[in-house]
């Protein structure tokens, strides 16, 4: 479907393939290596986000259990600030004539990013639901904030590719090493955003009559 669609494109409008240098840092065995690595990194970080969205399900329909205020823009900023680094990040690997600039914007969403989600937190402690308010209100800290350690994670890393000999000369014709990089940055963005999102559906879509009717289409006895 991807090569159907890309092949309708004009040439001109073609993303340029990423060529991974087959020697030094950015060798096919040493990139196979890292990329092994970064998926079961992903892999286990996923499962972490699971086993507290489990938790959270099981917790929410406890009679002490308090929705979270309605939604802050704040969030919905975060929101398209991180779609917006996913892309950049998507694009840099894709174009490395113009990387460079593609992975300036994406840092810079990241660290908006953080800013906006700063300025939620801040927002919604200010309407009474501060980390000790209640349960919900502890699980969201929390699982926005363990999201928000990874966010600096991809942050850390992002900057250590930037700052990596050869991305000031990252060109058409020559992006092995750094190109490779930026792939694996580009997975990494695209996690955080898929969980991002699922982080958002979790804590403001799902509600304890949501879980309880869930509960009950597959059998499962309430309290």
């Amino acid at each position: 479907m991807k090569a159907a669609l890309l092949s309708a494109l004009p040439p001109a409008l073609r993303p340029a393939p990423c060529q991974c240098a087959t020697g030094g840092w950015g060798g096919a065995t040493r990139h196979g290596a890292a990329q092994v690595g970064l998926w079961t990194f992903m892999a286990v970080v996923c499962m972490l986000f699971l086993l507290f969205g489990i938790a959270y399900t099981m917790r929410i329909g406890y009679g002490d259990w308090r929705a979270p205020p309605p939604v802050p823009w704040q969030l919905w900023l975060s929101t398209a600030l991180l779609a917006g680094a996913s892309m950049a990040w998507q694009v840099a690997g894709r174009r490395p004539a113009v990387a460079r600039r593609w992975c300036l914007l994406g840092l810079l969403c990241a660290l908006a990013f953080v800013v906006s989600q700063l300025g939620a937190w801040r927002v919604l402690a200010a309407q009474g639901f501060a980390p000790a308010a209640s349960p919900g209100a502890g699980f969201f800290y929390m699982l926005t904030g363990l999201h928000g350690l990874h966010v600096a994670g991809g942050i850390g890393a992002a900057i250590l590719v930037m700052r990596q000999p050869g991305f000031a000369h990252t060109g058409a014709g020559d992006a092995g090493p750094v190109c490779a990089r930026i792939s694996l940055c580009s997975q990494y963005w695209h996690l955080l955003l898929a969980l991002w999102l699922a982080l958002f559906a979790l804590l403001f879509r799902v509600t304890p009559a949501l879980v309880q009717d869930l509960c009950a289409a597959v059998g499962i006895g309430g309290r």
